[in-house]
């Protein structure tokens, strides 16, 4: 159970990272406004997830690391280098 959880902390403080990565490029994008508070919030999330994810043991980072190389291997594979889509979200009409 251990091993388990380590995985999904490396998984969630690299999603963390993602969140707070991506917070900062929309307001660097579309916030014109000049307030840099707005970009402060999301850089320090990223910097605080980044030193504790930088901390995790050693297990952790190398189980989680080749969880995620064979994810992104999986989905190359599947979608021929990314050039088509892994999965579709439409909805099929309805058929009466």
């Amino acid at each position: 159970m251990k091993s388990a959880r380590r995985h999904s902390i490396f998984g969630a403080f690299i999603a963390f990272m993602g969140v707070n990565a991506a917070a900062f490029i929309h307001h660097w994008r579309h916030e014109r406004s000049g307030n840099l508070s707005g970009l402060i919030v999301p850089v320090l999330g990223f910097l605080i997830c980044g030193f504790i994810w930088l901390h995790l043991s050693r297990p952790a980072l190398v189980l989680g690391t080749v969880w995620m190389a064979a994810g992104i291997s999986y989905g190359a594979f599947r979608t021929h280098g990314f050039r088509s889509e892994l999965i579709s979200f439409e909805i099929p009409p309805d058929e009466a």
